[in-house]
Parts: C-alpha cells; structure tokens; sequence
C-alpha cells in the first residue's frame, strides 16, 4: 500500500469565493460521504477530521466529498490516505443547489411532529363522537308514543339520564377541548422548529473535489482535515469548597458550541487555547510621524481654491485597530468526562477528553467535563463597613497557574449551597487566585462616627477639622476566624488641602490609596473594637468636596 499526502494550499486559486484549478480530463465521478471521527475546538473555529472509502477503477477519477461545511476554509483542507494510486488535484468548491444531509436531530423533530398531530387528530375524532352523541340524544327528546303515554317513572328515568349523559358528554368536551389546545401549541412549535431546521439545510453546503488516478481498479482510503468557523468554545469553571479546613475543588468545564450545518455525532474532542482567528505573525511598528498641524483657510466665494493635506497630517489621523476576537458560551449538563490527556505547547494548550462526544448543529453551548483538580486554599473573612456591613467568605487559591486555566465566570458553592457567581480573571491574579465565597452574617460588624471626638475649628488663615470613626466586631462562630478589615481616609487632589492620619488604630495605610488594613483573628463570641481618626487642613472659608 502506499500513502499519500496533499496540502491543498498549494492547489487553490480563490476566484468568486470557488476554488478553481486546472484539471485533467476525467472519464467518471464519484460521490462519497466522509464520517466525521475527530474535532480539535479552537477557542473561535474547529479542525474536523474525517475518514472516507472508495474504489477506483483504472484511469481517472473524481471523488466529491459532499458532507463538508460550506464554512470550510479552504487553505486549511489536507488530504492523506492509503491505496494504489495518486492524487492530481484537491479543490473546495460551494454547492447551493444541493440540501445538506438530514441530521439525526431533524429526524427526531420531524418523527415528534408526526407522533403529536396524530394525537392531535385523534382528540378531534373523540371531539366530533361527543359532538355527534349529544345531538343524537338531544334530537330525540319525545318519550313514549301518542296512543300509549308515560308513566312518572319513565319520565324520571329520561330525566336522569339526559341530565348525566350530557353532563359526562360536556364535562369530557370541556377537558378534550383544553388538552386539544395544549397539543396544538406542542405541534405548532415542533412545526417552527422544523422549519427552522430545514431552513438551514437550504444553506448551501460544500465539497471537497479530489481528483485520483490509479492504474487498476483499487480501494483506498481518505483521512481529511480542514477548519471551519461557526465553532468555538469558552471555559466555564465550578469551585466547591466544603469547610474552610480543607482544600477547594475546581472543576473546569468548556461550552462547546457549533452550527455548521453537520451534527457531529459521537466524535472524540480535543480543546484547544489556541485561536486560529488571531493573526499568527508578529505586528511590525512603522515610522510613527509628529507635525504641526496647519489651520487652512477657508476657501473665498467666487473662487475655486483646493486645498491638500501634507502627508504628516494625514499620518497623524491614521488608528490602526487591534484584531479582537468573542469566544462563545450555559448549556445542557453533559455526561461526566475526564481529561486523558493535557498537551501544552509553547504558546497554547489542548485537552483531549476521554469519551466521545455528540454536539448538534444549532448553536447552543454544550457542556463538556474538562478537568477536576483540588487546589490548596487558605481563607479568610474580608469586611468593608463603609460600604457593606456584611463580611465575606474569601479563598485564596495556591497553585492555579499549573491548571492551564483561562479567563471565565465560576460558580461558587459553599458547605454544599449555592453561593453565587464570580469571574476568574487571570490577569489581576498574582502568587494567588482570589474568590469570593460568599457573605456570613455570623460575624457582625458595625461602623459610626465617634461624634465626641469630631471637631472643627480655626486657627489663622486655616481650617482644620477632625474626623474619627469606630468599627464594632463581633464573632458568633463557634471557633476562630481570620479577618480583615477595609476602611479608607480621603486622599487630597490638591496641594492646598492635608490630611492627616492621627490614629491609625493598628491598621496599615496606603497613602496613595488611603486604604486603610487591619489583620486579626477574632475568638469565638469575641468582640473587638477599631477606631481610627485623620484631620484635613485647608484654606478658611473654602468648601471641600469628598
């Protein structure tokens, strides 16, 4: 057997958006479909890998693979394969006569469409049975005959039996009626969805033209590769933590989304961070130009005047804008997965799952397990009473930067409560990763002004006043807690106006933030006091604005 191997980029002449190269004469065509076996999902677009059969007969063929997306790009197609014979060509074309092949999900949506109108026309057939009865018994309403008459009892017997008949007749009616409309809304949107979907199948679709020569009838095979867009995936992670003694658990599972137009049915999936989207080159600086910029005079009524901006001016108005890319993203709860093997390369990473997967062509993020890791975690309880009186739960992550994590919303839980959301962002990450786990309201806290040691007063040209400010704690857990304390003094914009920290009550201050820090541990039942006091000095008779 021999193997063979073509690059499609050196066979392409884009022309119109079809794909046109110089082809032998052939003498037959074949249409083949290839299986879809593997996708490598970029954080914006796939490489799909697929495998097709086909015989040959002696001389000249060309096989059309007639299943690829129409979003195929077509410098990226390779073509490798087995078999007696040689390739003379590859080229991508887009069929818009020719619907893509049903995908299994279109069969299941049109096999509930028919199994629901049935059930729908058999409720109109009990529908017009009860209708029809209750003309019937009320069409026949006379009881007994002229010459004979009626007896009281046979009266009483017919009056009882309209009265329950047509009761059971209505009370059915008026239940077939209500679960008739409920069904004629189930049809109804099965029929939307179905038209959605072959709406997309109307979408043309595209193949790839591989032309073959072989000198006897042979079989060979085809293993293609080629990437296409409307595919993607975004991280989406789940951190648990149990009590604050032991470590968390981070989860990280990826919303994989496509809508190419082909169900990828039971494929092995690797992810990967790299984006093809991006531009792969270094961006090169050119000359950047400074000048005076000239006012020009505006041109007289009556006379023509034209009026040329020099090149520097022109330069100067240029903004080159960065490229930038979205990556998609909460889904359907996907089967558990595990992560077999992790690849890092020198400027991305992969994962390959360890079970096939199913994502269907509709756009909506699928969820896949990537990795479980336990992280090692201290914690401690964070307060800002100027703002919120609440204190909060925060973790600090050790060891996150050898997970290969991205940038992405988590949910937190909590003693096995669902606490919220939050946003791991790496860039504002350091030696270690913080995440909020919540508020307690076990450790009360409570901020005041101090209005006895709050004065105002001045001497000579200044003003000068005094602000102090007590920060009560209490904690009612039943052990101990780290806990800091956040407060801030103002931070002066202009060089007219001091301010002084006095009493910094043991917290550590940031003079150009003027965040104020206390560190602490608080005992069970403990409760603890922090004052703090500044003074601000301006000219007299000016107002401040904080």
């Amino acid at each position: 057997m021999k193997n063979f191997l073509l690059i499609t980029s050196l066979w392409f002449v884009a022309q119109s958006g079809i794909a046109q190269v110089s082809m032998p004469n052939t003498n037959d065509e074949q249409r083949i479909q290839a299986t879809l076996r593997q996708a490598t999902v970029f954080l914006s677009r796939a490489q799909l890998s697929a495998h097709a059969t086909a015989t040959l007969e002696a001389g000249t063929t060309r096989l059309i693979i007639d299943n690829a997306p129409a979003q195929t790009d077509p410098q990226s197609i390779q073509v490798a394969g087995k078999g007696d014979a040689i390739i003379q060509g590859v080229q991508f074309r887009t069929n818009f006569l020719t619907k893509a092949s049903k995908p299994a999900s279109l069969q299941r949506l049109e096999d509930s469409l028919r199994s629901n109108r049935e059930m729908y026309e058999s409720m109109g057939v009990q529908e017009d049975v009860l209708q029809q009865e209750r003309k019937l018994i009320l069409a026949n309403q006379q009881i007994g005959s002229k010459t004979t008459g009626t007896t009281v009892k046979e009266i009483a017997d017919m009056a009882n039996f309209y009265r329950e008949r047509l009761t059971k007749i209505g009370q059915e009616l008026l239940v077939l009626t209500r679960r008739m409309a409920e069904q004629k809304k189930r049809v109804e949107r099965l029929e939307a969805q179905v038209q959605e979907q072959n709406a997309k199948r109307e979408r043309p679709v595209g193949e790839i033209e591989v032309t073959m020569t072989a000198k006897n009838r042979t079989t060979i095979d085809l293993d293609l590769s080629y990437v296409v867009g409307n595919a993607g995936w975004s991280p989406v992670y789940d951190v648990r933590v149990g009590d604050t003694k032991n470590p968390a658990s981070l989860s990280c599972k990826a919303q994989v989304y496509q809508n190419t137009g082909f169900d990828w049915q039971n494929i092995r999936l690797t992810l990967s961070t790299a984006n093809p989207a991006l531009p792969g080159s270094q961006p090169q600086l050119s000359t950047d130009y400074v000048g005076f910029y000239e006012r020009r005079p505006a041109p007289r009524v009556g006379y023509s005047k034209k009026t040329y901006e020099s090149a520097v001016e022109a330069e100067e108005k240029v903004v080159a804008a960065k490229p930038a890319s979205v990556a998609g993203g909460a889904a359907d709860l996907a089967n558990t997965a595990t992560v077999t093997q992790i690849t890092e390369q020198p400027t991305n990473v992969s994962f390959v799952i360890a079970i096939p997967y199913t994502i269907l062509t509709n756009g909506r993020p699928h969820l896949v397990d990537v990795q479980v890791a336990t992280v090692p975690a201290t914690y401690r309880y964070e307060v800002t009473p100027k703002l919120d009186n609440d204190a909060f739960l925060v973790a600090q992550l050790t060891g996150w930067d050898k997970l290969n994590l991205l940038n992405g919303p988590a949910r937190i839980y909590f003693e096995g409560t669902f606490v919220g959301g939050s946003q791991i962002n790496l860039t504002e990450a350091h030696d270690t990763l913080a995440l909020s786990l919540g508020r307690d309201k076990r450790i009360i806290t409570k901020r005041e002004q101090i209005e006895d040691l709050n004065s105002r007063k001045t001497i000579g040209s200044n003003q000068r006043e005094n602000r102090a400010y007590r920060i009560s704690l209490r904690n009612t857990r039943q052990e101990p807690v780290e806990l800091t304390v956040y407060d801030q003094i103002p931070v002066s914009t202009d060089s007219r106006i001091e301010v002084v920290l006095t009493d910094a009550g043991g917290a550590d201050l940031n003079a150009e933030t003027g965040k104020l820090t206390y560190r602490l541990t608080l005992q069970p039942n403990e409760n603890r006091m922090l004052t703090f006091r500044y003074e601000l000095k301006y000219p007299k008779g000016r107002t401040i604005v904080q």
